[in-house]
């Protein structure tokens, strides 16, 4: 049985990770080794605690009625949720469909069930850092060869109305030029929603 490993659950949070009211499960492990990780802390300072996918949804169904009384749902972030993609696909499927469930994703991993999580999502907020492959290298640790494939089978499948592309100026690394060009290409590939902001170092 697939299982979680879950190191916080955060509820009632409004339009922040996703339309409505939505409840955040932070999952352990990330790819990544971002130099301003905003989630380093938790990430490397908490035990993670194994959870099954059907008891993860009996603890969201608590708030069963404003998920759908605002179009809200469950907000996999992490972490890169993606390394949890056998729970995430049995999560989808037992879970109620009108619950959303969104992911909060670099998209920078590689297993074999990614594709039925991507198509079985509601939502994906993709976080791509920078299109710059240089750029991205030298920020995240790794090259961005998985978010690119990712991508690509994203556009391929039809799939990015249900898109939100994340691309941060990141201080020391990136700036508005930069950010534009990687706006461009995302856009160019069919992918409309995009959400350009300043990255605030803590």
């Amino acid at each position: 049985m697939a299982t979680f490993n879950l190191l916080a659950v955060n509820r009632h949070r409004l339009a922040t990770d996703g339309n409505g009211v939505t409840t955040l499960v932070a999952l352990a492990g990330c790819p990544l080794q971002c130099e301003y990780c905003i989630n380093n802390d938790i990430l490397h300072g908490k035990k993670p605690v194994a959870c099954s996918p059907a008891k993860l949804l009996e603890k969201a169904m608590i708030d069963y009625c404003y998920f759908t009384a605002t179009g809200g749902g469950i907000t996999f972030g992490g972490g890169e949720p993606l390394l949890h993609c056998e729970a995430l696909a049995e999560f989808i499927d037992i879970k109620p469909a009108d619950v959303a469930v969104i992911i909060e994703t670099s998209l920078n991993h590689d297993a074999d069930m990614i594709e039925q999580v991507l198509e079985g999502a509601d939502e994906l907020i993709i976080d791509v850092k920078s299109m710059n492959p240089e750029i991205y290298r030298k920020y995240t640790g790794l090259d961005n060869t998985n978010t690119l494939r990712w991508l690509k089978f994203i556009v391929d499948h039809q799939l990015q109305d249900k898109c939100t592309i994340r691309i941060p100026n990141i201080p020391n690394y990136t700036n508005a030029e930069e950010v534009e060009a990687s706006v461009k290409v995302v856009r160019d590939m069919g992918f409309n929603k995009i959400n350009v902001f300043d990255y605030i170092i803590r």
